[in-house]
């Protein structure tokens, strides 16, 4: 049976890519009859695939799911029924043997990719090269041309891939896999580069750390990774930061072992020259951009453990902040409850150090505490309010003197309204 018309019409048209700033209200009425049409034409398939599936050739099972795998996601072309009609015949596929997944990457990935080539990696072996083909303008040429990006959903056919491919077999499909990797994940547009992301971490989930290491594509996907964390105005934002940070935090886990100090110099590397030294300094107005990066803080500085000593003074001037800004400054209840969650993570990491910051910690704490005591005309969440209380508790376990010295002022002070805040922690500090 031929299956080439109805997969041909099932060929996303590009201009999907700027659906949501196309103008022209007749060519936004064409794509989304494509999208409702699309719909029937899944079921065509699907009922097609029922009655052959047996004698389907490999190269059209190929074709087949990388036709599906692009109404998987919740992009502009993908209605939910065709979403739920595509999910209904990628099960059909979902213990694919190794020779289909080779099928797909060679001949239906492949070739959308082929004409951007990574200007580091060599696309025979997928090894990192020593120095960027094309020299110092290398970089450029690689976003010129780009030919896969005609193709919308390009990037969830690789998705498919990874997913499936066996962790024994990445060695055998490298040169395959990890070119639409980088090319996703090293473009200048934040869109894909998520999606980069996102493919980076559900492969860090089976691929050999050896094959990694031989190759040196880790150096490439790390420095990738943080290139994400420049990414601050883009509607991808507040989910790009944590997922490169997520993903970096992965990696570097993958790559070293505990203990040593070449894990404990990509943490520091993660937290000062990423979080800190690329997010930070920018984002004082973009709310978003800083929510996101306090958001995936804690599990970054449980990692570092007492590393984190070398950055108190930036971190802790950080997360106070919000609870306490300036009146022309802006903040919000979530920016509250991340600062608050990542303030604890930093008591936990560093509890020697916490004697020398336990008055700026408590000055901003008290502040925000008696601002939501004053506050009549809203009622702030109780989560808020819990996550000062958690502060005051792990200060308390991390800093002992606080019980003899700070808390007892406080009580002294008004025993009415902070005896919440601090809880039997403060009334047995009296």
């Amino acid at each position: 049976m031929n299956f080439n018309p109805v997969l041909t019409s099932l060929e996303v048209p590009p201009d999907f890519n700027r659906y949501k700033d196309i103008p022209e209200l007749d060519v936004i009425a064409r794509l989304d009859r494509w999208k409702e049409a699309a719909i029937q034409t899944l079921r065509e398939l699907k009922t097609r695939i029922q009655q052959e599936q047996a004698s389907l050739s490999l190269k059209q099972q190929a074709d087949i799911i990388s036709a599906a795998t692009v109404f998987e996601g919740d992009d502009a072309w993908v209605a939910p029924d065709s979403r739920v009609v595509a999910h209904d015949i990628l099960h059909r596929f979902s213990a694919p043997p190794l020779p289909l997944i080779v099928q797909v990457l060679q001949y239906n990935v492949k070739p959308l990719f082929r004409s951007n080539p990574h200007p580091s990696l060599n696309l025979e072996t997928g090894r990192k090269l020593a120095r960027p083909a094309g020299g110092p303008m290398a970089s450029q040429d690689f976003y010129d041309g780009q030919t896969w990006k005609e193709h919308p959903g390009a990037s969830n056919i690789v998705i498919w891939c990874v997913r499936h491919i066996p962790s024994t077999a990445y060695e055998e499909l490298w040169h395959l896999v990890i070119p639409p990797v980088m090319a996703l994940l090293d473009d200048y547009e934040a869109r894909y580069k998520l999606m980069g992301v996102r493919i980076t971490t559900l492969m860090l989930e089976r691929v050999p750390a050896s094959v990694l290491k031989r190759t040196g594509v880790d150096s490439l996907l790390i420095a990738a990774l943080n290139r994400s964390l420049t990414q601050l105005q883009s509607p991808e934002t507040p989910v790009l930061l944590p997922a490169a940070i997520s993903s970096s935090l992965t990696l570097i886990q993958l790559m070293t072992s505990v203990g040593s100090a070449d894990r404990f110099d990509q943490l520091c590397a993660l937290l000062g020259d990423g979080i800190i030294g690329s997010i930070w300094p920018y984002a004082s107005d973009r709310l978003e951009a800083l929510l996101a990066s306090i958001e995936a803080l804690p599990v970054v500085v449980e990692a570092l453990g007492v590393g984190c000593a070398r950055y108190l003074k930036v971190l802790i001037a950080q997360l106070v902040h919000p609870l306490v800004p300036l009146e022309y400054e802006k903040t919000s209840v979530a920016l509250q409850i991340s600062s608050l969650r990542a303030l604890s993570a930093v008591i936990n990491a560093c509890p020697e150090r916490m004697t020398q910051w336990k008055g700026t910690i408590l000055n901003a704490v008290g502040r925000c505490w008696v601002g939501i005591v004053d506050s009549k005309a809203t009622s702030p969440p109780d989560e808020l309010k819990q996550e000062l209380k958690n502060v005051c508790h792990k200060l308390a376990v991390a800093c002992p003197s606080v019980l003899q010295e700070e808390y007892p002022r406080f009580m002294a002070a008004d025993a009415e309204i902070f005896k919440d805040l601090l809880g039997e922690t403060g009334r047995n500090s009296v």
